[in-house]
């Protein structure tokens, strides 16, 4: 039985009318879901068994079922079911700081990210990623998107319990960079990113701590603009120039460098947000001196920073990853330019779970599958 969302607030109207429920009672159910992140009507402790069991009947807090989760210390990847079958996968990163907790031993968390899924599979196609080469099968709805923050919530929950203060560890960053081209889910996306913002004791999230990251949808830039969606900009960038980008990433051909760049100027000059650009580093195909330099022209006395991502070698895709030095040289050309950078860390490359790795698993095995 398919069961609807605790967020669909006609549904819940309704039932609330038919249980005959006080407003106290809606605000109940949310803080419980919210607030301490239980994503079972059963744990809802708060409420009376009856309720809980007639909200279980109808109602769901997670509309996606975890099929499988891989841990490696610093991320844990969550492979998700949806309801008519198909997979999407989002990742929990952990960002920790240099002094320990006596108690448990742990170096002391610091903030956590989620990586979200926006669509099943993508659409674009990027030379680098696998998970374009699974294709696109459909949107995720505003409920799928959220249940990947209620799961991890309640996942951290059960992991880490209770911050000095007393309060429950949760979800501090929201991406939109995992399965998926959010800007060609745009109604969706927004709808998500609206329940994010709710400051009435739901995520009470940050503008500022929710990052949008596109390969370029310039008509879905300019209705961040149009729609005052005050988020984050990230832009998967990945090479300075049309002829290379034309090469990496074939959304390029249908949004050209010189119009991308003219929307993005648009964008912060509306937001005042800086945006970040994200450049893949690949051995002897984007990590060569002359196109640090050619980033610099592109980029500087803009209000920008550049996160250099070290190539995650899949045995998918004959690429190579750079090497550090060749890295560290390209970052102090970037530098020596006036640009801000940051060479981002590759968490979860192990269990293929970092950047351009999403769907590793599922293409292997059609491969396999195809050669028997």
């Amino acid at each position: 039985m398919i069961k609807t969302s605790i967020l669909d607030a006609g549904k819940l109207q309704a039932f609330t009318k038919e249980h005959k429920l006080q407003p106290f009672r809606v605000k109940q159910i949310y803080q419980e879901i919210f607030k301490n992140q239980n994503i079972n009507f059963t744990d809802m402790t708060t409420l009376s068994k009856e309720l809980r069991e007639d909200l279980d009947k109808e109602f769901s807090v997670v509309t996606l079922k975890a099929d499988k989760i891989l841990e490696d210390g610093s991320t844990t990847k969550i492979w998700f079911q949806t309801q008519d079958g198909l997979m999407i996968e989002a990742v929990i990163i952990y960002h920790r700081q240099n002094e320990k907790y006596v108690k448990d031993n742990i170096k002391k968390l610091n903030r956590i990210t989620v990586c979200i899924s926006s669509q099943v599979g993508c659409p674009m196609n990027c030379l680098f990623c696998v998970t374009g080469k699974l294709g696109f099968k459909r949107n995720l709805t505003r409920d799928e998107m959220i249940s990947q923050i209620f799961f991890a919530n309640n996942y951290i929950k059960q992991k880490f319990g209770k911050q000095d203060d007393g309060s429950l560890y949760s979800v501090r960053n929201v991406v939109f960079m995992w399965m998926g081209e959010p800007l060609l889910n745009y109604e969706n996306v927004k709808k998500s990113i609206e329940i994010m913002l709710r400051q009435d004791a739901w995520f009470s999230l940050s503008r500022r701590h929710i990052t949008i990251s596109t390969a370029g949808i310039i008509p879905g830039i300019r209705q961040l603009i149009k729609d005052e969606i005050p988020v984050k900009l990230a832009i998967s960038l990945h090479a300075p120039n049309q002829a290379l980008r034309d090469k990496l990433m074939p959304v390029a051909k249908a949004y050209p460098l010189e119009a991308l760049d003219k929307a993005i100027s648009e964008y912060v000059k509306v937001s005042d947000n800086r945006v970040f650009y994200e450049y893949i580093m690949i051995k002897n195909m984007t990590d060569k001196p002359e196109l640090a330099k050619e980033l610099v022209t592109l980029l500087k006395r803009k209000l920008a920073h550049v996160n250099l991502i070290p190539y995650n070698t899949n045995p998918a895709i004959s690429l190579e990853e750079s090497d550090v030095k060749t890295i560290q040289n390209f970052k102090k050309i970037l530098e020596e330019g006036g640009l801000t950078v940051t060479v981002r860390d590759s968490m979860g490359r192990e269990m293929k779970g970092a950047c351009g790795q999403l769907g590793y698993e599922k293409l292997t095995k059609e491969q396999t599958e195809d050669n028997e």
